[in-house]
């Protein structure tokens, strides 16, 4: 250790507006985490690097690879360079293609180096080449940090002999800034009409097709909603061709601002969070949105399942577009609507806060180095 801090390398693939990089975002800005760690970041694919700027003052250094060019191998072996001479006490790889790429520079750091990887998604939904080469390379890990309760119990029923084998697995909750995501006067804000929003990657797990369809049939059935979905991302194109063949007019019908740097401003517009997707891990956009009293209309997917919505929200286990908004429609009821933003909020306080997670994590990195 340098001066009695952590010395970490956190390695991952890009570096742009998805969960686990906000959240990694939010952990380099924590005080607490800033006093004990030096971290140096590596992003593997430098076509990505949205979030760069708003950590830089946070970390040390930041490396980037062009591992997505013809100069791949040169670059993925400038890239286990660094790794062993940085002479860290801990490297963190996050998400896959990190994990399994990183961990070849196990070879070449010496047994005082730690490798540990946390696992955001559950794995049965990757693709195949990232599904196998991760259940290889989980007995290399020396630690692996599960985000929700759901990704352990999955990576547990898919160990098969040395396949996804964990030397030591521990499930640390996804956290977010309670007091940075607070919106304490939304019940004042409220407008006649309530705003559905979503704030994501638009991947194709996170089905935004079916989220255009609800709102198709929540017009159908109110003219007192509108609704706002921003972020940007390989569904785009999906996204567009559902809105046409549903008569939905982007920037009329559903306002598509793009990817945006100021989440807080977007979530502070949101009154109901509606969330589609086919699998979640634990998603960091549904907490902060919670955190700021949006309500959740989710899929119970994931780590979503693990969430306890007692007396707040609405959960389907199977999608039925109609159903949905008939649900979402129930929140013009001005005292349901508050009741139980109130209660979202009080949710992710008492279970979700950005410091436990951070504290939990520390004690990880001194317990491998003991």
């Amino acid at each position: 250790m340098e001066n009695n801090k952590i010395k970490v390398a956190h390695v991952i693939r890009v570096f742009s507006y998805g969960g686990a990089e906000v959240l990694l975002r939010e952990i380099f800005a924590s005080r607490t985490f800033q006093q004990q760690v030096i971290s140096d970041l590596f992003i593997l694919d430098h076509k990505k690097l949205g979030l760069l700027p708003q950590v830089e003052g946070n970390i040390r250094k930041a490396y980037y690879y062009r591992i997505t060019t013809v100069k791949f191998l040169l670059e993925y072996i400038k890239f286990l360079r660094h790794i062993a001479k940085g002479d860290y006490d801990i490297v963190h790889m996050h998400l896959p293609v990190a994990g399994w790429m990183g961990i070849v520079a196990k070879l070449f750091t010496g047994k005082k180096t730690k490798f540990i990887y946390s696992e955001h998604n559950l794995v049965t939904h990757y693709s195949k080449y990232n599904y196998n080469l991760s259940g290889l390379t989980y007995s290399y890990f020396d630690a692996v940090i599960y985000v929700s309760h759901e990704v352990g119990e999955v990576i547990k029923e898919q160990q098969k002999g040395r396949f996804f084998k964990t030397k030591k697995a521990v499930t640390i909750l996804n956290g977010i800034d309670t007091e940075k995501f607070n919106n304490s006067n939304k019940l004042e804000q409220r407008n006649d009409k309530l705003t559905v929003g979503l704030v994501a990657r638009f991947r194709p797990q996170k089905r935004v097709d079916r989220w255009a369809e609800v709102a198709a049939e929540v017009k159908k059935l109110s003219d007192k909603f509108s609704f706002l979905m921003v972020g940007d991302g390989p569904s785009d194109n999906l996204l567009r061709e559902r809105m046409a063949e549903l008569g939905l007019k982007e920037n009329v019908d559903i306002q598509l601002p793009g990817q945006q740097t100021d989440t807080f401003a977007q979530y502070k517009q949101i009154d109901i969070f509606l969330l589609t997707s086919d699998f979640e891990g634990l998603p960091l956009a549904l907490l902060e949105a919670m955190s700021c009293g949006c309500v959740p209309v989710v899929s119970d997917v994931g780590g979503i399942r693990q969430l306890d919505f007692d007396g707040f929200g609405y959960k389907f286990h199977t999608f039925n577009a109609k159903g949905i908004a008939m649900q979402i429609v129930e929140y013009l009821d001005k005292d349901k609507w508050a009741c139980e933003g109130k209660k979202s909020r009080q949710f992710v306080e008492q279970n979700f806060s950005l410091h436990k997670q951070v504290e939990e994590i520390l004690d990880l990195y001194r317990e491998m180095l003991r």
